[in-house]
C-alpha cells in the first residue's frame, strides 16, 4: 500500500504505511482489483503483515465505504503486438524512457480508461474480468476482420476479437471501442464490416471512436502508410453519419463517432453537442472542439466589458487546434476592451508536419515559434496536454521553466479538464467568478 489516510478506518485501527495486505476474507490479494472487489462488503477480515508480524483484524463498515488506504497500482503488462501503425515505433530517439514503453493491460483499461487490444488475455484473465465485473472496458478493435486484424496487429491471437467481446458481453461487460483507420487498409468496406459486427454486441457497445492514424516523420523501415486526404475524410464521415442514423433509429443512441481531425480535414461542420452523448471519448479527440465552443458560449455573457489595464497574450496551438481556438480568441478580442489575444500556430518539426494535433507539440518547437514572434507580451498561454500529466515536463524533456526563460514572460497552463472557463481566465488574466 502507498499511504494511510489519517481520518480513515485503516488509521483508526492502527494500520501503518508499509503494512502489506495478504488476504481479505480468506482470499489472497494480488493487486488493486482484488483489494477493490474484496473490500466492497460490510464485514471484512483483513490479514496483514504488520511490523513484521502476521495480524488479523475484523472490520464492520458501510457497503462500499473506503477503508482509507491508497493501494499501489500494478506494474503494467507489456504489449505483445507489432501493430503496423504503432506510434511508439515512430518516435525519435532521445525522449523520456517511459515514452517508449508499450503497455496492454486490461486492469488499466478499467481503472484508468486506457485502450487495450485483448490479445494477451488468457482464460484466467477473462474469468477475472467477468467475476469482478470490470465494466466498461476500453478496447482497441481497429477491424473485426480476423485475418486483417492479425496483419494489422502482427499477432496471431488478434483475430479472436469478436469471440472475446461476445463472451464478455454475454457476462454483462460493456465497451468503449476505437478503430484507428488507415486509408486503403481498414476504411471503406472494412470499416462498414467493423461497425456492423460491433452492432451485434447490442447494449454492450457503448461507443465506437473512428480515429485517423497518426504518422510521424520517423517511419523509415516501417510499414508504408499515408495520411487521409480531404476526400477520403469526407467518405469516412459519410459512413459514420449513416451508421449514427442506424443506431439512433434502433436504439436511441448514436454510438459511433468520428474524431475531430476528420471534420477538420474534410472542412465539414461538427455535429451538435447532443450527438456526442456526454462525450465519452474526449481523450480520443472526439468532440473536444464542440465541447470547447459550447462551454465558451455558456460563459460568454459573463465576460468583462473591459480589462483594467491593457493585456497582450499569445496562445499556443497546433495546426489543427488553430481552427478551434481562433474563433474563440476573435470573440474575446471583439467583446473585451484592452485585450489583444493572438494565436501562435506551431508546426511540429519534431515529429514532422503530418502531426498537427496540439497535444504532441514539444517545448523546443513552441520556443522556436515564440522566438519568431514580435513584441513583449504579458503572458503565453499553453494547454495542459502538451505537458506530462501532473508535471511540468514536455515530450522532449524541456521544462515549463525552460519555456518561460525562452519566452521572456510567464507561461500560463490551461487545465484542459476545466475547459473553456480556465482558458478564458488565463487569457484575460482575471477570474470570472472571484467570489465563487
Amino acid at each position: 500500500m502507498v499511504s494511510v489516510h489519517p481520518d480513515g478506518i485503516a488509521a483508526e485501527i492502527g494500520i501503518k504505511p508499509g503494512d502489506r495486505i495478504l488476504a481479505i476474507n480468506g482470499e489472497p490479494v494480488t493487486d488493486i482489483l482484488d483489494y477493490l472487489y474484496l473490500t466492497a462488503g460490510e464485514e471484512i477480515v483483513l490479514e496483514l503483515e504488520h511490523a513484521g508480524e502476521a495480524w488479523e483484524v475484523e472490520i464492520e463498515k458501510d457497503y462500499d465505504e473506503n477503508l482509507g488506504l491508497e493501494v499501489e497500482m500494478p506494474v503494467m503488462r507489456s504489449c505483445a503486438n507489432r501493430c503496423i501503425f504503432c506510434f511508439v515505433d515512430q518516435m525519435p530517439p532521445g525522449l523520456r524512457p517511459t515514452l517508449y514503453c508499450k503497455d496492454d493491460d486490461y486492469r488499466y483499461s478499467f481503472l484508468a480508461g486506457q485502450f487495450v487490444t485483448l490479445t494477451g488475455l488468457g482464460r484466467k484473465d477473462l474469468e477475472r474480468i467477468k467475476k469482478y465485473r470490470l465494466s466498461p472496458l476500453y478496447v482497441s478493435v481497429h477491424t473485426t476482420n480476423p485475418k486483417l486484424r492479425e496483419k494489422i496487429m502482427g499477432n496471431r491471437q488478434a483475430g479472436r476479437i469478436m469471440e472475446l467481446l461476445s463472451e464478455l458481453a454475454a457476462a454483462g461487460i460493456q465497451f468503449h471501442t476505437q478503430a484507428v483507420l488507415m486509408p486503403g487498409i481498414n476504411d471503406g468496406e472494412e470499416l462498414e464490416r467493423t461497425i456492423r459486427d460491433l452492432s451485434r454486441l447490442g447494449e454492450a457497445l457503448l461507443s465506437l471512436a473512428v480515429v485517423p492514424v497518426g504518422l510521424t516523420a520517423y517511419r523509415e523501415g516501417l510499414y508504408p502508410l499515408r495520411p487521409f486526404t480531404p476526400a477520403e475524410a469526407c467518405e469516412v464521415l459519410a459512413t459514420v453519419h449513416c451508421w449514427q442514423e442506424y443506431f439512433y433509429t434502433r436504439r436511441g443512441h448514436y454510438t459511433v463517432h468520428a474524431a475531430d481531425e476528420f471534420y477538420l480535414l474534410a472542412n465539414k461542420p461538427f455535429p451538435p453537442a447532443a450527438r456526442y452523448e456526454g462525450f465519452p471519448q474526449l481523450e480520443n479527440g472526439v468532440g473536444m472542439a464542440v465541447l470547447f465552443w459550447d462551454e465558451f458560449a455558456g460563459i460568454e455573457k459573463f465576460l468583462p466589458r473591459r480589462l483594467s489595464a491593457f493585456r497582450w497574450v499569445k496562445v499556443v496551438t497546433g495546426v489543427s487546434g488553430a481552427k478551434v481556438v481562433g474563433p474563440v480568441l476573435s470573440r474575446l478580442e471583439n467583446q473585451v476592451a484592452n485585450l489583444r489575444a493572438e494565436m501562435v500556430v506551431v508546426e511540429n518539426s519534431f515529429f514532422g508536419p503530418t502531426v498537427t494535433v496540439t497535444g504532441l507539440l514539444t517545448g523546443r518547437d513552441i520556443a522556436a515559434a515564440l522566438r519568431q514572434e514580435e513584441g513583449r507580451v504579458d503572458a503565453v498561454v499553453i494547454p495542459s496536454h502538451v505537458l506530462k500529466r501532473d508535471d511540468s515536463l514536455f515530450l522532449d524533456g524541456m521544462t515549463l521553466a525552460d519555456l518561460e526563460k525562452a519566452a521572456g514572460c510567464p507561461v500560463l497552463v490551461v487545465d484542459m479538464n476545466q475547459g473553456a472557463e480556465d482558458f478564458v481566465e488565463k487569457v484575460l488574466g482575471v477570474e470570472l467568478w472571484p467570489n465563487r
